[in-house]
């Protein structure tokens, strides 16, 4: 079961890159009022979920660039990597323009560091598959 999941995930892996591009940007340009106040002192909890989203942006990305041909299919990981880094970055930047929403800079080294690390998942599935 999970090979299925994992071959739907890479057939439909530009669709879903666009989409959790589209997500990310819909929740994190979210004026503070509209999202809920929880503790999220715990472990900054806040900070995981910016690296996990971003660690699936970044291997959403590779999956979805090695999909296509040409010179994207090539450097999907560096490409992949480098708009996740530059997406995060605008998106922590726009979010001081949001009301009620600020710049931090904790949220950009997680936004940065799950973008690196979506390679590491990558890169583990690959070889998990490799026979």
């Amino acid at each position: 079961m999970g090979n299925n999941i994992l071959n739907f995930v890479i057939r439909n892996s530009t669709q879903l890159y666009i989409g959790w591009v589209l997500l990310i940007a819909i929740l994190t340009l979210l004026p503070g009022g509209a999202v809920p106040d929880f503790n999220w002192s715990f472990l900054a909890l806040d900070k995981w979920i910016h690296f996990g989203i971003f660690a699936v942006l970044s291997w959403l990305g590779i999956l979805s660039f090695k999909q296509q041909s040409g010179w994207l299919a090539s450097w999907a990981i560096f490409a992949s990597i480098c708009l996740a880094l530059i997406y995060g970055t605008l998106l922590e930047f726009s979010q001081s323009l949001v009301p009620q929403r600020m710049f931090d800079y904790n949220d950009l080294v997680a936004n940065c560091a799950g973008s690196l690390f979506g390679f590491v998942i990558y890169k583990v599935l690959y070889n998990f598959l490799q026979p």
